[in-house]
């Protein structure tokens, strides 16, 4: 059984590792409607598809990319 990768587009990818690199808090809207907001700390391929690793002041989640609907900067204090 082999997994299908499910691509994201290079501008969200491209967005993404910036922001990593940059420790910037960002808001993602997931597909389900749902805001997570912290900073990005890793971006990777794993299991044919593409992660990140979010720090929240609850811990961290990782995310499927495939999910993210919208990337916005969180300019709330």
């Amino acid at each position: 059984m082999h997994s299908t990768c499910e691509p994201v587009s290079c501008a969200l990818h491209s967005a993404l590792e910036l922001a990593a690199m940059q420790r910037c808090s960002l808001r993602l809207r997931l597909a389900d409607g749902t805001w997570q907001i912290g900073i990005i700390l890793d971006v990777w391929t794993a299991q044919g598809r593409e992660w990140l690793r979010l720090r929240q002041a609850d811990g961290d989640v990782e995310i499927d990319l495939t999910h993210i609907q919208q990337v916005q900067e969180n300019t709330a204090p």
